[in-house]
């Protein structure tokens, strides 16, 4: 039973070669009749700069103890990215979560990333380099930061275009990416 906890911690993503960023920390006080209790909030994303990322929340009496649970929560619900040519999105997309819409643009190598900080900082733990984005309707970072990972995993590779259109994978690559995937 040991062999097997052991090798599975091992397959994993190990914790020195994961980026942890601290997305957003929030304060607040309860008002009770016997005082303020206070209690903090924090989001997190982690992520390995190789197209795998996730992020977490964490609540907790001390920012410290909230950062800890979010990065628990984080390495928990990591997902892989599609990246083209490892360094972008494949296409335009525009995604819609609760009141924030994304809007994501695939840009030319070198371009670097053009977002909202809290964007910035997904793109680099996921390892993409060349992006812009526009964050429309609720600038809050919460919903933004789910908006901007759902944005991410729901993008169509070309693959999947290729399957739904009953053609071939080199069809697609030419017709869209001038023959580079």
């Amino acid at each position: 039973m040991g062999s097997n906890a052991n090798k599975r911690r091992e397959d994993g993503p190990k914790k020195e070669q994961l980026q942890k960023r601290v997305l957003h920390i929030r304060s607040v006080a309860r008002s009770t009749k016997g005082g303020k209790i206070r209690s903090s909030s924090a989001i997190v994303v982690v992520g390995n700069g190789n197209g795998v990322g996730g992020y977490g929340e964490g609540r907790a009496a001390d920012a410290s103890g909230a950062i800890a649970k979010a990065t628990a929560m984080a390495m928990k619900n990591m997902v892989t990215i599609p990246r083209f040519q490892q360094r972008t999105v494949f296409g335009d997309i525009m995604h819609r979560y609760h009141s924030v819409t994304v809007d994501i643009k695939a840009a030319s190598p070198g371009f670097g990333i053009v977002a909202s900080n809290h964007i910035h900082e997904i793109c680099r733990c996921v390892g993409i380099r060349d992006m812009a984005a526009k964050v429309r309707g609720s600038l809050n970072p919460i919903n933004v930061i789910k908006a901007t990972f759902e944005a991410l995993q729901s993008q169509r590779t070309p693959v999947e275009i290729a399957q739904a259109r009953g053609r071939k994978l080199v069809d697609i690559a030419d017709a869209y990416y001038g023959g580079k995937l």
